[in-house]
């Protein structure tokens, strides 16, 4: 199933503020910035991988904010269920994110 997980993380790259998806099966990162072309970063004091992160909470999911990325590192028992409510969830929660930002002036 890491093989699965990662390609399915992978499609959150089609996000706006998704600049990078690094790391391999069971061991992911998120990259989120404010221009995808140039790789600026979104302002710290907007603190966007914790939005992220409360937002998934708020949803169900757990994952770890890093400064303006989200770590993943699931248990390696998720199946495909799992998985896919993992990248709906955490989707979501990017774009939740993403409107919050917008309206703060962020975006």
């Amino acid at each position: 199933m890491g093989a699965y997980f990662e390609e399915q993380v992978k499609i959150l790259i089609d996000l706006p503020i998704v600049g990078d998806v690094l790391g391999h099966k069971y061991m992911m990162c998120i990259e989120n910035v404010a221009d995808k072309q140039t790789k600026e970063l979104i302002d710290s004091a907007a603190k966007v991988g914790n939005r992220i992160a409360d937002h998934c909470q708020a949803r169900g999911l757990i994952v770890l904010p890093l400064a303006h990325m989200n770590m993943l590192s699931p248990p390696s028992t998720l199946n495909k269920e799992n998985i896919d409510f993992l990248v709906v969830t955490l989707s979501e929660s990017i774009e939740a994110t993403m409107a919050d930002l917008k309206a703060e002036g962020y975006l």
